[in-house]
């Protein structure tokens, strides 16, 4: 009897110490959308409407770096930050925040692609090459 008992304290500190193994796979879900296209393009209208280029940058990064961002909200922040900011290092600060987005979007990859010649400086059209190489 007494060996009975021991074997099974014996079996269950066995299982108790040895742990168990735990296989954790990671798998792709789409993004989630936050919130619909129309609104995120509103506020980046109203983002737009701001007096200095760095609150606009900011109010701009703020969007571009949200989860769930929609196609179209991407596509028209990339329009805007070419049409409303000056400055080009904001331009640039705000592109590879969108661009660092895990659900950055194909259409605005091409929208940002089809704009890049409107940056001057040749360094940082290679530095959204760059980042948006990394990105595939």
């Amino acid at each position: 009897m007494k060996d009975k008992w021991l074997s099974a304290a014996l079996v269950l500190m066995t299982l108790g110490v040895g742990g168990c193994v735990v296989i954790d796979a990671k798998t792709e879900e789409p993004c989630p959308l936050s919130e619909p296209d129309e609104v995120t393009i509103r506020e980046i209208e109203a983002v737009g409407k701001l007096t200095f280029d760095n609150d606009r940058c900011r109010g701009y990064k703020n969007i571009a770096e949200r989860p769930g961002l929609g196609d179209r909200a991407q596509v028209h922040l990339v329009e805007a930050a070419f049409k409303r900011l000056t400055f080009e290092n904001a331009k640039v600060d705000v592109l590879l925040t969108l661009v660092h987005n895990p659900c950055f979007s194909p259409a605005a990859k091409a929208a940002l692609l089809d704009r890049l010649d409107r940056l001057t400086f040749e360094s940082n059209k290679r530095t959204i090459l760059e980042a948006l190489n990394k990105k595939t």
